[in-house]
């Protein structure tokens, strides 16, 4: 049993492909006003915020990637012989990566500000502003075009969006400190907490990816929960060999195996689709009936604990 709505997943996907596009663009076009801006600013902050919009250049495009493979394997024939599950994986993998360039960039400009602490520099503090109020600016939109996000892969690169977001008023409040104090180690304090604000995102965002990948059950549903669930149905003797994952965020799939007396099991079957669909909003549903003797004689012992 396999409920999903093709027209409302494809309605998803065209907004999330046309946001992660407009997304695209305006952080590109971020990205070369900061290298600019940076130059003529000397400030070590804009550009490590032009460095991580590098990366999150690289990751809208790896999410823009992911949401048309992942539409590819829904409409390829071919290929769904062999990606059974279609490309729903694709975008956790997609997620994971951003996690990976993120973690290396941010890594990277801790280490340049680390080094910029004993140097002699200086900040020009106007240029520095007014890019980054540009920046802003254009984050703001993007932002705005990715809220609604309904991929992983997506709502991947709203984070990244976000965190540049909330670095540009990071480094606007900078400027304006030091155009008023003079205090140019600001700068490099400033770049290296964005960049720890930074690697924490990027952390919670390989965790849940990974969660995701080393197929552990949802929150909020345990192996308990569905065995105790499935016996409450009247003819139902036992259940064992019970799996809870995700193919991918949202999408949960269980299968198990159901011990039953009663000759005629349709009515056991649909009953059991339709409980575990409505009570724990599962979308792919495995379930195998079957007696107790061949439950004993058919490798399924190990399960026991699982029986009445």
């Amino acid at each position: 049993m396999h409920i999903h709505s093709n027209h409302t997943h494809n309605s998803h996907t065209a907004k999330d492909s046309r946001a992660l596009l407009i997304a695209l663009t305006m952080t590109f076009g971020i990205f070369l006003t900061q290298i600019v801006g940076s130059y003529l600013s000397n400030s070590l902050a804009l550009l490590s915020d032009a460095g991580h919009m590098l990366s999150d250049i690289g990751a809208l495009i790896i999410a823009y990637a992911a949401l048309k493979i992942f539409n590819a394997g829904k409409k390829g024939n071919n290929l769904l012989n062999t990606f059974t599950f279609g490309f729903k994986r694709i975008e956790v993998v997609a997620a994971l990566i951003n996690g990976l360039i993120l973690f290396a960039m941010c890594g990277f400009l801790i280490y340049e500000s680390i080094l910029r602490l004993f140097e002699s520099h200086e900040v020009h503090t106007q240029p520095m502003l007014i890019t980054s109020i540009i920046g802003l600016i254009a984050n703001m939109i993007s932002a705005y075009m990715l809220h609604d996000s309904h991929h992983l892969s997506t709502k991947s690169a709203y984070l990244h969006v976000i965190t540049d977001l909330l670095s540009s008023v990071a480094v606007i409040i900078g400027g304006i400190l030091m155009y008023y104090t003079g205090f140019l180690w600001i700068d490099t304090i400033l770049s290296a907490g964005i960049s720890v604000f930074i690697i924490r995102s990027a952390i919670r965002l390989m965790k849940n990816a990974s969660i995701v990948l080393m197929d552990r059950a949802p929150e909020g549903i345990s192996v308990i929960d569905i065995e105790q669930t499935l016996k409450s149905i009247l003819g139902i003797e036992g259940v064992h060999d019970i799996h809870i994952w995700e193919i991918s965020p949202g999408n949960i799939s269980v299968s198990a195996h159901i011990t039953t007396s009663l000759s005629e099991t349709k009515p056991l079957l649909a009953s059991a689709q339709s409980i575990l669909k409505n009570k724990f909003n599962c979308e792919h549903i495995t379930l195998q009936i079957e007696d107790r003797s061949f439950s004993e004689h058919n490798g399924c012992n190990h399960c026991s604990m699982h029986q009445d």
